[in-house]
């Protein structure tokens, strides 16, 4: 190949790469780093707020939900970032949107007391409303029988949620007491002062009554008993702060002893004390001089054997003298 056909095959391929820069990737580089100006979409919902974004080549992505009682449901309450602010195209814009007013969970309240019942909805904002009240064989007096709005359904705050309250079986010639309030001494005396029968105690923290006082009952005062009716007190328990006691309960543990070891020990200690009790006979003479001589004795030393031998007549020494 000649010299000429190379340098026109060279000039050829770069100019198709200018061409290829200016026309794809150029375009390219620019549109990237464009800068496009934020729409406002606070107060439009949520579909035409992210249709608006869409156009102005952004991304609307819904963000939290915020309860708003004047906002309908699906309304863009705020964004981020704010409307007529310049940013990059294909930006990500976060949308907050109204969840309408609040709603609240009514809980069940039928066989609750009414005290009970009344925490339990001011709890979630919400009040009782009593509207009436019948016999009940079946529930105490003062526990709820039925509610109006259903238990699980979802109102508003502040709704007042209806109940009926029983008055429990008023049958009986005996007016029942009233009893809250009072020591639990004192409501055991007036119980049985009405000839009726005290039932179960049950103790329960109330910080609203003194210790020991009666917070509750059942049946509830002035309604109508039988005689020996049983009544069932609640009672303010006082709160004590337990102190483990386990060492001291292994040293007792270890403490105890068999109880023949026991008495042996007392038969020893008695028999010391005997002892103690008694004195020393004096002795007489002839004992004092014997012990004297046993402890001359024992005093001596022992003698040894220096007799010597005394040799035979006729034994002679070396030299023939005779002993």
């Amino acid at each position: 190949m000649s010299f000429w056909k190379k340098t026109v095959i060279v000039v050829v391929i770069l100019i198709g790469i200018i061409l290829l820069f200016i026309n794809v990737l150029m375009p390219l580089y620019v549109k990237q780093g464009k800068l496009v100006k934020v729409p406002s979409v606070v107060g439009l919902s949520i579909n035409d707020a992210k249709k608006n974004l869409d156009d102005a080549d952004l991304e609307g992505i819904q963000g939290d939900i915020r309860y708003d009682a004047n906002k309908p449901i699906g309304t863009v309450l705020d964004q981020y970032p704010v409307g007529d602010q310049m940013v990059k195209s294909g930006r990500r814009i976060y949308l907050f949107v109204s969840g309408g007013e609040q709603l609240y969970d009514v809980p069940n309240l039928v066989g609750r007391s009414v005290r009970e019942s009344k925490f339990a909805l001011a709890q979630r904002t919400l009040e009782l409303r009593e509207l009436d009240s019948r016999e009940s064989a079946q529930y105490p007096s003062g526990t709820i029988i039925s509610q109006v709005e259903p238990a699980g359904s979802k109102v508003k705050k502040g709704t007042k949620i209806g109940v009926i309250v029983s008055t429990g079986m008023e049958t009986g010639d005996i007016k029942v007491p009233e009893l809250i309030g009072k020591n639990l001494e004192e409501a055991k005396k007036i119980i049985l002062q009405n000839h009726m029968t005290i039932g179960k105690i049950n103790f329960q923290p109330n910080p609203g009554f003194a210790i020991n006082a009666v917070v509750d009952q059942y049946p509830k005062g002035n309604t109508l008993a039988l005689t020996n009716q049983k009544i069932d007190l609640f009672v303010n328990k006082e709160i004590k702060q337990e102190i483990p006691q386990k060492d001291e309960e292994m040293n007792s543990m270890e403490e105890v002893k068999p109880e023949k070891e026991i008495d042996k020990q007392k038969q020893e200690e008695k028999s010391k004390e005997i002892d103690k009790g008694k004195k020393p006979e004096p002795k007489k003479d002839s004992d004092v001089k014997k012990d004297i001589k046993k402890d001359d004795k024992s005093k001596q030393p022992e003698k040894k054997d220096d007799k010597k031998k005394i040799p035979d007549k006729n034994n002679t020494t070396n030299d023939g003298t005779k002993f």
